[in-house]
């Protein structure tokens, strides 16, 4: 049996979220968060992701902007895309 956690990176801009998603997931699995893109692109680049989770709405990169930039260079990870507005637009953009 593989007991290999499942890896999760979590990218939001509120610290906060952060802590708290680690701190009620990391028992089960394998939690990196990031405070920006960037910062999550340096995780991928290093790490075995297999889910991303990212807010929609963070200064300097949203998450879909985010999601375009991994798809092409890491295709493997389920991504899921977070937001507490309704933003069809970003919703639109993110299913395309």
């Amino acid at each position: 049996m593989n007991n290999d956690k499942i890896s999760i990176l979590y990218v939001d801009d509120e610290e906060n979220n952060l802590i708290s998603f680690k701190a009620t997931f990391r028992l089960k699995y394998k939690v990196f968060t990031a405070i920006s893109g960037s910062d999550a692109i340096k995780i991928l680049e290093e790490n075995l992701i297999h889910v991303i989770i990212t807010d929609q709405r963070m200064p300097n990169m949203t998450g879909v902007e985010f999601l375009e930039k991994v798809i092409d260079k890491f295709a493997d990870p389920i991504r899921i895309l977070l937001t507490g507005f309704t933003d069809m637009n970003a919703v639109v953009d993110a299913i395309n």
